[in-house]
């Protein structure tokens, strides 16, 4: 049975004073309480975790909705992930933990002090509802038939259904081991207009005043403030009796359509990224769209009409489809547009961050970034949202957090799934490679078990909360131990892995696998020793100081090629880790690697032959070591392999982020159109190209400049970031004017209370600032200095120090 019922009399002479609900349906619940849903626009609730470890349970105050004397509440439960059911066939390696199943309580406080709660028990009536079938997978199928109107109204009387008492079933924690039910406190999944709220201001009022729509370029897909509702672009008839729409914009969720028809007619759904493609071919192409990359998951939902004359809606509740078309087949009438719209779902959340340039590449890699860690934001990070996966793969988060606290509040989202990873971490410290625990397996790659010092990480450095570190620092430290256990029988030579340097863009090969292994495992002791030097920590600051140095020493050792002058086999990747690497690389050598990784990316024409985990290092590594310049060149590429074609390609118009270089040429099976694993480039957009960083309670303004030859890449820049103090702005414009040729005009908002150092870089080597102006004041020249301006006489960088404020500064180099 998927719905439940009760009614209950509210007698009482005194007046309530408050009624709290306590609900946990798993793997999904609504919740009505007198024929109305307490949440419409909370959906896919609670949050996925170890059921048997962790079930969330959710409270709402019903106070106001509770009335004397009858009452009713309804249920209707789904799937989720906590049942089988979605798989067809059903999956060994998957965890099965029965049927669905409802706790709740509801607790009434009258203002004279009595109490009156009402439990799910025996005296509940259940029945199997008009959704016949749910999977997160494979979607609905509902017979609006069954439909019963005021269900969960008081008086409800319905003679065509069975309803029977349910059955009491144990609770999902296993609480012998430990298990408990939690309070999910995080943001719920929402669909629509209430999933994304905004902090920063309107871009569009930004384009006014600091870019014109000429500069940023024609972005393709959904705009964020579209209200989370999309509308068809268009639609096509491929086959007699399908209709195919193009939602422009590869998104999340489910479509809402509009029908009409006789009753007992099935219409059949399917969801798809792409359309049928030309280069690979398809055994499946139907309706015109490509289904071969969703594998086992069907992504399709059926509704069989009840024959209303004045049509039926139908959208789906329990399941959640990744697509930019939709094909509808069997309509007996003609579908417009009109008829249709589509819901974008995902964990509710902020957006925090904006970035815009005069580089229409950037502009729409910021888009497809943006859309898909949204995407990917279902109360846990998934690695995509549409074939048979959707899991919590733990390389994919690790890559893109930082990213995604640039653009999004997502604090309390990433602390959950830091308890989910807790949940699952064995006694030896070792974790998964995927939370909750599905594919992959224990021991975690490095490179995929790094999520959790590096979130833990991370969310201290956007948040300047030092309890999250306190809160996490054993099991980080246990999981450095895990590792540190493997290595003492292998060394860094053979350090065990899984996936490398996961998908290098063909035909490239994978570079050295133990490298990579280990570039992962110093990073992680390196931040475990800043982690435990923040929190006061000085003996494991000592050892594990100690520890890294052995282990930089023997990374040297083990992987420079020294007759070569380069590490491991030479490729990209390999120079892009070491290099990246603290101390790693010894000064006499460091100048011959780096130089062999610039030969080899011009070799290639200016293109990366990188996987996901050196292409998250190479941007600031290039940006941090004078090659900005490169680095934008990369970042603004549009031939293979590049962000840029994956949108300015032949085949297909990217909205969101590849799983592969080259998805096109790469058909059925490991294809995603919708990855976040790569859109660890969309954090160096804030720290480098605007420079944006925090230190402590210290915003720090750097924005890194091309050089005269390259600025025409980007001459206007425009970012918005909401920090812990307010809203950071930074704009900046190159003056392409003659007179004003040699100079950048930058202008800065800091919030209430903040303090920052802005930095400006020589526009060209060896170059020096002849004038700094504020608001056209001289601040700095040959005969005058503010007191707040700083001159590095070996880097020529200018620094002032500010407080909160509204400037305006032109700097002027020669």
């Amino acid at each position: 049975m998927n719905e439940l019922r009760k009614e209950f009399n509210v007698s009482s002479t005194s007046a309530i004073r408050t009624a709290i609900a306590f609900i946990s349906g798993v793997g999904y619940y609504e919740l009505y309480i007198n024929g109305q849903s307490v949440d419409p626009s909370r959906k896919l609730d609670p949050g996925w975790t170890t059921y048997e470890k962790r079930t969330l349970f959710v409270s709402y105050d019903l106070t106001s909705t509770i009335k004397l004397g009858m009452n009713a509440v309804g249920v209707k439960l789904g799937n989720g992930w906590y049942s089988q059911e979605q798989y067809v066939p059903p999956s060994a390696s998957e965890p099965s933990y029965g049927p669905p199943r409802l706790m709740f309580v509801l607790r009434i406080t009258f203002e004279d002090s009595q109490e009156l709660a009402i439990y799910s028990d025996q005296t509940w009536k259940g029945r199997q509802g008009s959704i016949v079938h749910d999977s997160v997978y494979n979607g609905e199928i509902v017979d609006s038939r069954y439909d019963r109107p005021n269900w969960a109204q008081v008086g409800f009387n319905d003679t065509l259904s069975l309803w029977i008492t349910p059955e009491i079933m144990p609770p999902p924690v296993n609480v012998t081991a430990n298990g408990q039910m939690t309070l999910q406190d995080m943001p719920p999944i929402r669909a629509g207009i209430d999933a994304l709220q905004f902090e920063i201001d309107n871009p569009s009022e930004i384009i006014n005043s600091y870019l014109t729509k000429e500069d940023i370029g024609d972005i393709q897909g959904g705009q964020l403030r579209d209200g989370g509702v999309l509308k068809p672009v268009s639609v096509s008839t491929p086959v007699l009796g399908v209709h195919t729409f193009d939602m422009g914009q590869n998104m999340v969720g489910w479509c809402r359509f509009h029908f009409h028809g006789p009753r007992g007619l099935g219409i059949y759904i399917r969801h798809a990224e792409v359309l049928a493609q030309p280069v690979v071919a398809s055994k499946q192409a139907y309706g015109g769209i490509y289904i071969e990359n969703l594998r086992g998951a069907t992504q399709s939902d059926s509704y069989i009409l009840r024959g209303d004359p004045n049509g039926e809606i139908y959208e789906p509740r329990f399941t959640v489809h990744g697509f930019r078309y939709v094909s509808v087949f069997g309509s007996p009438v003609p579908l417009s547009v009109n008829d249709v719209e589509c819901l974008v779902v995902h964990s509710q959340t902020t957006v925090k961050g904006h970035f815009v340039s005069s580089n229409p590449v950037i502009n729409q890699i910021q888009h497809n970034i943006q859309w898909g860690q949204l995407s990917n934001s279902m109360s846990l990070p998934t690695d995509c949202p549409q074939r048979d996966e959707r899991k919590g793969w733990m390389g994919d988060a690790a890559l893109s957090v930082d990213e995604a606290l640039y653009n999004f509040d997502l604090m309390k989202f990433y602390l959950n799934f830091l308890n989910l990873i807790a949940d699952v971490q064995l006694p030896d410290g070792s974790i998964p490679d995927t939370v909750p625990v599905s594919f992959g397996g224990y021991p975690s790659d490095p490179n995929w078990g790094t999520a959790l010092p590096t979130i833990t990480w991370q969310l201290y450095r956007h948040y300047n909360d030092i309890q999250i570190l306190r809160d996490h620092y054993a099991s980080i430290r246990a999981y450095v131990e895990a590792i540190r256990a493997g290595y003492s029988k292998t060394g860094l030579a053979k350090l065990a892995y899984h996936y490398g340097d996961w998908v290098p863009p063909p035909p490239q090969p994978m570079t050295n696998v133990y490298l990579i292994a280990s570039f992962a495992f110093l990073h992680d002791v390196s931040l475990l020793v800043n982690i435990s030097q923040i929190i006061g920590f000085t003996n494991d600051t000592q050892s594990y100081t100690t520890f890294y140095r052995q282990l930089a020493e023997e990374f040297h050792r083990v992987f420079f090629t020294s007759s070569a002058g380069y590490y491991a086999d030479g490729m990209q990747a390999a120079q892009i880790l070491a290099l990246a690497l603290p101390n790693v690389v010894p000064a006499n050598v460091r100048d011959s690697v780096f130089q062999h990784l610039l030969q080899d990316i011009h070799q290639k024409d200016v293109h990366l032959s990188t996987g996901i985990v050196s292409t998250a290092q190479v941007f600031s590594l290039l940006s941090d070591n004078g090659q900005h310049d490169l680095a934008v060149q990369l970042a603004s590429s549009v031939t293979y392999p590049s962000y840029g074609y994956m949108f300015t390609n032949p085949y297909e118009n990217a909205t969101t982020m590849w799983e592969l270089w080259d998805a096109p040429m790469e058909g059925p099976g490991m294809n995603s159109r919708n990855h976040h694993m790569f859109a660890s480039i969309g954090a160096w957009f804030y720290s480098h190209l605007t420079g944006i960083d925090y230190q402590s309670d210290l915003i720090i303004i750097r924005p890194r400049m091309l050089s005269e030859e390259k600025k025409h890449l980007m001459t206007k820049i425009d970012c918005q970031v909401s920090t812990l103090y307010g809203i950071v702005h930074v704009s900046y414009t190159r003056d392409e004017r003659d007179t004003f040729r040699n100079s950048i005009l930058l202008r800065v908002s800091i919030p209430t209370n903040a303090k920052a150092h802005i930095t400006f870089e020589p526009l060209f080597p060896h170059a020096r600032c002849t004038t700094l102006t504020e608001s056209d004041k001289v601040i700095w020249s040959a005969d005058h200095k503010e007191d707040n301006v700083f001159n590095d006489s070996q880097t020529g960088w200018m620094t002032v120090q500010v407080g909160s404020g509204e400037y305006e500064y032109q700097a002027f180099w020669e």
